[in-house]
């Protein structure tokens, strides 16, 4: 949720979005998706999974709040992207059960787009952009340990994991040799 924080400051303050239109797709679809999947089978879940369903709820309203800054600086998500980011979710839901779709789609969605950041150099890099591609090493590392080696050593998890992780610490030494030229 820090992310989310540095990332809306910045959409504020700077106008930039911090993320491609695409990756903003992807993680509204996610939240919205699996946030009413857990209010609606709530009283099934395990603890943990009821302590991510809230902490989905959190992110999408975090989301809904970056895409409103957004829109005041006149970008906006085209419906294409909604529609092929739910085709995406809805792929994984087809094959494996809830949890695991969900953790699946999460890491190879976001190594995609950790990926994209690292390659492609932000409009401004300053100290939401550092802060914000920090905080996210920091979110794929949590989840990526929690469910690639808490679990089991699961490479299914650790592959995409610390690809993310790897592709945000490029990201953030890139930043700082920006920083020095």
């Amino acid at each position: 949720m820090a992310a989310y924080r540095e990332a809306i400051k910045e959409t504020e303050e700077q106008g930039t979005e911090l993320l491609p239109e695409a990756a903003i797709a992807f993680n509204l679809t996610w939240e919205a998706l699996y946030s009413a999947g857990g209010i609606y089978t709530w009283k099934k879940l395990s603890l943990e999974d009821k302590a991510q369903t809230v902490i989905n709820i959190s992110w999408l309203a975090h989301d809904v709040r970056w895409l409103r800054a957004m829109r005041r600086r006149g970008t906006q998500v085209r419906p294409a992207l909604i529609v092929l980011a739910a085709a995406y979710q809805l792929s994984f839901l087809a094959k494996l059960p809830p949890g695991e779709a969900a953790r699946i789609s999460a890491l190879w969605q976001n190594l995609g787009f950790s990926g994209y950041c690292a390659l492609v150099p932000p409009d401004k890099p300053d100290r939401h952009t550092r802060n914000f591609t920090l905080l996210r090493a920091i979110g794929t590392a949590v989840p990526t340990m929690t469910s690639g080696v808490l679990r089991g050593v699961q490479p299914k998890y650790l592959a995409p994991g610390l690809g993310c992780v790897l592709f945000d610490l490029m990201r953030l030494a890139r930043q700082e040799g920006w920083r020095t030229h």
